[in-house]
């Protein structure tokens, strides 16, 4: 193998590992989802392999070729990129749905088990974390309790750990600008505002 053709492989591999790097600090900051991690860490290992066949190949040119080929990175991070359809907002005191936004095309049979779960803590005082569920092929559903409501959103893909903290930022927004409005005895949900309209119609527009 010529001297310069080593040095590109080593060169590339180098890279690579760098990329790897820079994966696991995305992760570690909840950035990229874990179906994103794996997709994209199986994209560079499967790199480094080749690389190192390069180096032993008789041919490392056409070997590179063939490593540096393939779906972008980007490509591989967007079609595994969580993305908001739609949600639904239930009142915790009465239980009832205060409104749907989006696409929100989910079974309620699929929800009530979890609500029920939530509605038994609140009513015992303890804390209710939000809760992450695979309920089909590409879909997640994650629910997030707060003082007035329950908002549960689904997701193509697994959301990330910022997104699901993004969407109870967009919560506690929400119950803030509508506080005087739960505490009357019904609530009208065409008076109300709807932080997650951002989020929501964004992630549409994306998909």
């Amino acid at each position: 193998m010529a001297a310069n053709t080593e040095t590109k492989v080593q060169a590339f591999k180098a890279q690579v590992q760098e990329k790897i790097q820079k994966l696991v600090a995305e992760f570690a900051a909840g950035s990229l989802s874990r179906e994103q991690f794996h997709a994209i860490y199986e994209r560079y290992t499967g790199q480094l392999t080749l690389a190192d066949m390069a180096l032993q190949n008789s041919s490392p040119e056409m070997m590179m070729g063939v490593v540096e080929s393939g779906p972008s990175t980007i490509a591989i991070r967007d079609a595994h990129m969580g993305k908001a359809i739609g949600m639904v907002i239930y009142n915790n005191r009465t239980g009832m749905l205060v409104e749907t936004l989006g696409d929100f095309d989910v079974p309620p049979a699929k929800l009530a088990p979890i609500l029920n779960d939530f509605t038994l803590l609140m009513e015992s005082g303890r804390l209710v974390e939000r809760e992450v569920r695979a309920i089909g092929p590409k879909q997640w559903l994650l629910f997030a309790a707060g003082k007035f409501t329950t908002v549960v959103t689904l997701f193509r893909n697994e959301p990330a750990e910022l997104q699901m903290r993004e969407i109870e930022r967009l919560h506690h927004d929400f119950e803030q600008a509508n506080h005087a409005f739960f505490g009357k005895g019904t609530v009208d949900s065409s008076k109300l505002a709807y932080p997650f309209l951002v989020f929501v119609q964004k992630k549409i527009r994306q998909a």
